[in-house]
């Protein structure tokens, strides 16, 4: 399967079988292996809120890390690539 090769259930909270179901496509995948983990939480972040069924830009403004630091970075730049990996494997998830 694809990194976002499920059932996305539309305007959905998400929910931990989402956190679930993006862990297993991330771990499946294997990106960002020399990635941070803010990197990686970014990542997580953009594939579980698609798997919920959220619209534009759902779950970027739940970045946990303050603005101008290293870490925010980071984890927007996951997110972007997470958004980016639904969006190029057909899905509905835009940046």
């Amino acid at each position: 399967p694809t990194i976002c090769s499920t059932q996305a259930e539309a305007k959905t909270m998400i929910e931990q079988r989402h956190n679930d179901e993006a862990a297993a496509m991330i771990a499946t995948a294997g990106w960002g292996k020399s990635r941070s983990p803010e990197w990686h939480a970014g990542l997580h972040n953009a594939v579980a809120w698609h798997l919920a069924g959220q619209p534009l830009g759902h779950g970027r403004s739940t970045c946990p890390h303050a603005p101008k630091t290293a870490q925010r970075d980071a984890w927007l730049d996951g997110w972007a690539v997470g958004q980016a990996a639904c969006l190029r494997e057909g899905k509905d998830a835009l940046i």
